[in-house]
């Protein structure tokens, strides 16, 4: 009898609760949260309330502790900036829109088990693909060495360039990789790409496209190698001892994809000993970048810091396809870029 009496009122507590929490969140506000890396433009904001009609509250969040409060009642997110701090404070979030291309850096785990759809960007393709193919060509023409020169005031005729290439290896053939090949085609070269699904658009920009366990295969006799995957359990470290090794002696490897899908310790050592034409990284795993500190007088390495996708124009043109894609979401329709999230992310 008791224990009857005790049941009931735990349901008719529970109930109650449950009718407090929904009458709350009728009246929690519904917020837009803008968590760029960059201050939003007053333009963007207008735009944003007149997309929405004012259903929901635009919050700007530029600083930890106005992400925490700001991502409570979030529906929204665009940027994520602070999202792995404030993540765990969200109540609503729907939709996370990444101000990047990548996406690794994000608490996939998370964002899976709340049901959250991540988009990111790739609007920025064609300037990343245009950096790193001008590392490339900065490294075969010696530039790097002749700047050296030129600051110590010597006019040097030991500046000798790299035979101009042939061939060209892209691993992964996603919207960067497929920028770059379009580029490579321009210039003649032979273009072997690699890709996990085999289509037909990929197959068109490429002389050979191969699946991942056979592009090993074809490394003795490739000049330039180029590094665009996304970091994940299958792509960490997938270019390692054995894939180095197997370049010519003049190859010029680049890395734009992430730092850990490279054995850069070889890397530099392969550097150091002459048997590698030479190396560009706009990415580099920050333990690596930590504990050596001869990475940074490394002959025919050049370093730039993570800007392959950056140019003075990107805040306002990623505050637009933000806006591009709040009237998609507004409208029931497909957003671009959607990231799968039961691609198992690197621990």
């Amino acid at each position: 009898m008791i224990k009857n009496i005790v049941n009931k009122l735990i349901r008719i507590v529970k109930k109650m609760f449950r009718r407090e929490e929904l009458m709350r969140s009728r009246k929690s506000p519904r917020n837009i949260l803008l968590m760029y890396y960059h201050y939003p433009s007053q333009e963007h904001i207008n735009r944003v309330k007149q997309i929405t009609k004012g259903s929901f509250e635009v919050v700007i969040a530029d600083s930890k502790e106005k992400a925490k409060q700001g991502i409570r009642y979030s529906h929204i997110i665009f940027g994520a900036k602070f999202l792995r701090y404030a993540i765990k404070h969200a109540q609503a979030v729907k939709w996370i829109q990444g101000s990047g291309a990548g996406f690794d850096q994000h608490p996939l785990p998370e964002l899976k088990k709340r049901g959250v759809l991540l988009t990111r960007t790739t609007f920025s393709n064609t300037v990343v693909a245009r950096h790193v193919y001008t590392m490339a060509w900065s490294l075969i023409r010696r530039l790097p060495m002749a700047f050296s020169c030129q600051q110590r005031g010597k006019w040097s005729g030991a500046v000798i360039p790299l035979p101009e290439p042939k061939t060209a290896l892209i691993l992964g053939l996603g919207s960067i990789g497929k920028e770059l090949a379009c580029l490579l085609k321009k210039d003649g070269l032979w273009i072997c790409g690699v890709k996990r699904t085999l289509d037909a658009s990929s197959a068109k920009l490429c002389d050979e496209l191969l699946g991942p366990g056979s592009w090993m295969n074809v490394l003795p006799k490739i000049d330039l190698c180029f590094l665009t995957l996304p970091l994940n359990k299958n792509t960490a470290g997938i270019f390692g001892k054995e894939a180095l090794a197997l370049l010519p002696a003049h190859a010029v490897v680049i890395n734009a994809g992430r730092g850990e899908l490279l054995d850069e310790y070889y890397l530099v050592k392969m550097l150091k000993a002459g048997r590698l034409g030479g190396a560009g990284l706009d990415v580099i795993s920050p333990g690596f970048r930590r504990r050596n500190t001869a990475l940074w007088r490394t002959q025919n390495l050049l370093i730039t810091p993570h800007i392959a996708a950056h140019y003075p124009q990107r805040p306002s043109d990623l505050e637009r396809f933000c806006e591009q894609q709040l009237v998609r979401y507004i409208n029931n329709e497909p957003l671009e870029n959607l990231v799968n999230l039961d691609e198992e992310p690197v621990d």
